[in-house]
């Protein structure tokens, strides 16, 4: 699978679009829970819906809900059309 050069944070990016997570942008203990949520490198992350603070995602075959705070530090990337996810 290639991905786009950059990252974007998840609360940037559309309803419905796959990505996966390359990255976390904040502190060690925000990566720590972030962690322990399920978010890791690589995992495929979608946003569900947008209730204008708060973003509810898949990680995986989870759904949970995200303050704007904890989405714009995930960083994602949108795999590439034609790329094999």
């Amino acid at each position: 699978m290639q991905l786009h050069n950059h990252s974007i944070p998840l609360m940037f990016v559309g309803q419905g679009v796959r990505t996966r997570l390359v990255g976390i942008n904040g502190s060690q203990r925000t990566a720590h829970r972030l962690a322990e949520l399920g978010f890791v490198p690589g995992v495929e992350v979608s946003v569900v819906a947008d209730s204008g603070s708060a973003l509810m995602v898949t990680v995986g075959n989870t759904r949970m809900a995200l303050g704007y705070p904890l989405a714009q530090a995930l960083l994602v990337a949108i795999p590439e059309k034609g790329s094999s996810r």
